[in-house]
């Protein structure tokens, strides 16, 4: 699966699922919200934190919905922007920086 279609994929299925737009704000808070689910996991995973006695193990298929979910809200604050991520991502690989 290729950036482009995994972004395209991702709008295409908020408007088929009639999921209203978010706006920035709420996407960064989903983004944030799913960082620390993913941190949550690697926690369990590595042992560290304050929770290192929690009642559950480790779970890989978990830590891959987590992050899955995490990379969906970061693509869909990329698109909200208008920003093509593939374009992006192979810009960031070239070394060409944005200007600022």
């Amino acid at each position: 699966m290729d950036l482009k279609f995994l972004q395209n994929e991702i709008r295409g299925r908020g408007e088929k699922m009639g999921i209203k737009p978010q706006t920035a704000v709420e996407i960064m808070l989903a983004v944030i919200e799913e960082t620390g689910e993913v941190a949550k996991e690697v926690a369990l995973f590595e042992q560290v934190g304050n929770k290192v006695n929690w009642k559950r193990s480790a779970n890989k298929e978990l830590l891959a919905e987590e992050i899955a979910q995490l990379l969906v809200n970061v693509v869909s604050l990329a698109s909200h922007y208008d920003i093509d991520i593939e374009m992006a991502m192979q810009n960031l690989f070239d070394g060409k920086k944005a200007s600022k």
